[in-house]
């Protein structure tokens, strides 16, 4: 029999998505025509890991952002990744863009609460 694991995703979220009161905080600290993104790492449902924000302009639709016009992001990409690598996770799959990759791991006793 094998072990169980656990799956994390890694997603972006506009920071503030979560709680109201950190998306107000995050609107009115803003830069003009800006919004702030994060890179977080999600297992069933709950943010277990959470990068650095960067800047991206504000658009209508959604458009992947780029290291180009989204300052800070590879830097962010890379810092999360190397966290989660860290604790064990590894990466089974990868999307079309960088950032969106699924690890797993094996379960620990505790670790859905």
């Amino acid at each position: 029999m094998s072990p169980e694991t656990e799956t994390l995703r890694l997603q972006l979220e506009e920071v503030g998505a979560r709680h109201w009161w950190a998306a107000l905080l995050a609107t009115l600290s803003s830069q003009s025509g800006n919004a702030y993104i994060r890179f977080v790492g999600v297992v069933d449902g709950r943010a277990r890991y959470r990068g650095a924000a960067f800047p991206v302009p504000r658009l209508w639709g959604t458009v992947p952002p780029q290291d180009q016009w989204a300052p800070g992001m590879d830097d962010s990409l890379a810092e999360i990744q190397h966290r989660i690598e860290g604790d064990g996770w590894r990466p089974v799959d990868h999307g079309a863009q960088p950032w969106e990759v699924t690890y797993q791991r094996p379960s620990t006793p505790g670790a859905s609460r």
